[in-house]
């Protein structure tokens, strides 16, 4: 069998359509007894090159040509002029085939209009379950005769007759270096599986595609009849699949300008810096679904959103967002729309479209004024649909000092201490979304200086900090915690931060990294800062191992802030005197209310505000209660004895001085 050549892309269209023009090609054009009548065919496809390949293949065959490279353009041109056939590829950016259908057939011009799908190896068995109501599905690479014959077939006719067979070849004879051999271009946007073919096929050059040589004279029958091979078009039958290929994504070959999409490619990370990704709010030609998607994005992102619920009932969809912890109703939509909203969220999240069984989790970031967001998506299938919840995360700001998260003084005086040492463990703990990260990065920037190593494992990493080595935990592919922190110790570390101690290994390695001379920060799921170091204990850390290694416990929780715009004293209501002991009733002589305004939203609410309770493990006398394993409530009173402010009293401080409600200081002091 000969070798196959790789040549450059450019010459080798140019030979294709020598070839499309010369006598003794098996595609030659049409003699005019058997041309088409007049069909005008609309190709879409981000490839330019597949374009011009695809346009002159049909256009030497009698077809007038169209084209978009994406399917937003795709509807610009179906709206001036319906066309008789669309070719469409699956995988473009900012409206892809799957969208562009869908819209077609939502339309009652277009809802019958004929469609041929190019498609890819990794694709095409779930696309073939959809009921999309389109002609055929042709995989890429696609021969020309099976895109002839496949665009013959959806106007329902059969193929033209080729052309009297060319004389029989004479023998092979040694190649001219100079004279160039006619090839058959086949362009694979999908890798498929190596070992399909893998030593038939050489590997491509970086910016350029496989090419096979049509063999003279083959060697062996077998291998040659999964060849490219050309034949006479009256014996020519329907061509095996070609091996498939491991090749890079067409916009990294063609290097196109992706300056109009608002989406980030999470699965290209390494070539984020070389995109540049237009904000959601700058699109405008989307369809009007993929723009209502967008806004919803935009406007959670606006309210400071935590998460958004999609959440289908029986006659609409409710969409809520979670605002300063409190879920609230942000639109609603109607039933009938949830399949496509479902499915525009799943691209987006690279997710199975069509499996709708099983729980589904995925990711994906976009561009929002300039601001990067990064979306974490769960779908989990009820009665009624699939109910889809997103995660917000980086619209937070990271605070640049200690002075930022409204420590009292002693608090702040003992942080900024903590922080000078150069080894220990230091703690933050609290329920999910009471700000820990928040807090243990405020600590990590003010560390940052050019003469440390700082390394952090999280899941997720929620900030990007300049100069720090973050690490994001892939339990999937065996990079847990426990394995990134036997990995850190290897790299000559200064500062490692855990995003969460979850078991005793982990917490084993950051306690023995803490003494070995490591500034060791992480967090814990506690209520209490005194309940931290029993918590340790539990896990099966000895006891004279934690005294030895932790410096400080934080426990922290959010509270809702008070809108200064509507706020108003009120007194004390019977129902809250009950919580509170004479003492805090004496010192709460004014507590304030807001009604609600424009300005919040009629929330009477505008942010959280952080309260701490701030255990420094520094005494010998506290060092020897964690040594004889005593309970959180010793552990408490002499924090307590030491000068610590509980978490309660941080809360009635917060509700005296008009920082938050009553009901917002009684969720603390109750949990």
């Amino acid at each position: 069998m000969e070798k196959q050549a790789t040549v450059n892309f450019k010459e080798n269209l140019d030979a294709m359509f020598r070839e499309f023009k010369g006598a003794h090609s098996p595609l030659g054009k049409v003699p005019p007894s058997a041309r088409p009548e007049n069909r005008t065919v609309l190709v879409v496809d981000d490839n330019k090159d597949y374009r011009d390949l695809v346009k002159h293949l049909l256009s030497v065959n009698h077809y007038s040509i169209m084209e978009a490279s994406n399917g937003a353009e795709a509807l610009e041109v179906i709206n001036k002029q319906i066309p008789d056939l669309v070719l469409v590829d699956f995988n473009m950016p900012k409206m892809n085939g799957y969208e562009l259908i869908q819209e077609l057939r939502s339309n009652y011009d277009t809802r019958k209009l004929r469609i041929i799908m190019f498609t890819g190896a990794s694709n095409r068995q779930h696309l073939k379950t959809l009921n999309m109501d389109i002609s055929d599905f042709l995989e890429k690479p696609v021969s020309n005769a099976k895109l002839l014959e496949s665009v013959s077939k959806a106007f329902g006719g059969t193929r033209a007759p080729a052309p009297a067979p060319a004389p029989a070849r004479p023998a092979p004879r040694p190649a001219d270096p100079g004279e160039s051999v006619p090839q058959v271009i086949e362009i694979e946007r999908f890798g498929g599986d190596p070992a399909a073919g893998g030593a038939l096929a050489p590997e491509p050059e970086p910016g350029g595609v496989a090419l096979q040589t049509a063999p003279v004279v083959p060697e062996e029958p077998a291998p040659v009849a999964q060849e490219p091979i050309e034949l006479p078009q009256e014996a020519a039958l329907p061509p095996a699949a070609p091996p498939e290929e491991q090749v890079p994504e067409i916009e990294e070959v063609f290097n196109e300008d992706t300056s109009d999409l608002e989406l980030i490619d999470s699965a290209a990370e390494k070539k984020e810096e070389a995109q540049e990704a237009a904000g959601l709010e700058n699109i405008k030609m989307d369809s009007p679904l993929i723009q209502m998607v967008n806004k919803i994005l935009m406007r959670a992102v606006e309210l400071r959103a935590s998460d958004i619920h999609m959440e289908p009932n029986e006659s609409r969809v409710v969409v809520r967002v979670r605002v300063d912890g409190v879920l609230r109703n942000l639109t609603t939509l109607p039933i009938s729309i949830h399949p496509r909203l479902t499915a525009r969220i799943k691209i987006m999240s690279s997710l199975v479209i069509t499996e709708r069984r099983i729980p589904q989790d995925g990711q994906f970031r976009v561009q929002i004024r300039g601001q990067k967001i990064e979306f974490r998506v769960s779908t989990l299938p009820c009665i009624k649909g699939e109910k889809i919840v997103m995660r917000v995360l980086g619209q937070s700001k990271l605070n640049s000092d200690l002075t930022s998260l409204k420590l009292t003084p002693r608090e702040l005086k003992n942080v900024d201490g903590v922080l000078k040492s150069p080894h220990g463990l230091i703690l933050v703990t609290g329920p999910t979304g009471s700000g820990k990260t928040t807090t243990l990065y405020t600590m990590i920037n003010v560390l940052n200086k050019p003469d440390v190593n700082i390394m952090t494992a999280e899941d997720p990493v929620e900030y990007e900090v300049p100069n720090v080595n973050q690490v994001k935990i892939r339990p999937a592919v065996g990079l847990t915690f426990e394995s990134t922190l036997r990995a850190f110790l290897r790299q000559d570390p200064d500062i490692m931060l855990v995003g969460e101690i979850r078991d005793l290994e982990t917490a084993e390695i950051a306690i023995k990294a803490s003494i070995t001379g490591h500034l060791v920060f992480s967090t814990l799921h506690t209520n209490s800062a005194p309940g931290t170091v029993v918590r340790l204990t539990h896990m099966g850390v000895a006891p004279y191992m934690v005294a030895a290694s932790v410096k400080m416990v934080i426990a922290q929780r959010l509270v809702r802030t008070l809108c200064p715009y509507c706020r108003t004293p009120v007194a004390l209501s019977p129902e809250d005197r009950k919580f509170l002991t004479d003492e805090e009733i004496i010192k709460l002589k004014t507590v304030y209310h807001s009604a609600g305004c424009q300005h919040c939203h009629n929330s009477g609410y505008t942010g959280r505000m952080p309260l701490f309770e701030v255990m420094p493990v520094q005494s010998s006398e506290m060092r020897q209660l964690i040594t004889s394993n005593s309970n959180a409530d010793q552990l408490s009173a002499l924090a307590i004895k030491e000068g610590m402010t509980t978490l309660r009293e941080a809360a009635l401080t917060a509700v005296a001085q008009g920082g938050t409600s009553m009901q917002e200081a009684l969720k603390i002091m109750m949990g």
